[in-house]
């Protein structure tokens, strides 16, 4: 074997098999970042910045599923709620929004959704 080729791992068939906790591991440069050009106030803190990582295959499963719509799915990947997103004033959406589409694949937008 090359040092690019690992050895194929046995699939645990058995309902009762341990889950084991997977998680993809990133760095800064993974990321992608927005600068609000009109900070949001959110408690005693404020939102000057969102972070926006890299989607998953989880993510778009669970779209694709149709249990979490575009804008939750946007939500997720800033790790923030929906709601802190709604308040967003409609530049900074619009930035915001053009990441996303950067770091989705691009038949997310092309299938109609209900996001209300």
């Amino acid at each position: 074997m090359t040092g690019a080729e690992e050895a194929p791992v046995a699939a645990e068939t058995s309902p009762e098999a341990a889950v084991e906790e997977v998680s993809l591991d990133l760095t800064d440069a993974d990321y992608r970042y927005l600068t609000l050009r009109r900070p949001l106030a959110r408690g005693a803190g404020r939102i000057a910045r969102i972070r926006m990582r890299p989607a998953m295959l989880e993510d778009i499963d669970d779209w694709s599923n149709a249990e979490i719509s575009n804008r939750e799915l946007l939500a997720r990947l800033c790790d923030l709620p929906a709601a802190v997103l709604k308040k967003l004033a409609w530049d900074d959406a619009e930035a915001l929004m053009e990441i996303f589409h950067q770091v989705v694949p691009e038949f997310v937008f092309a299938a109609a959704k209900d996001d209300a």
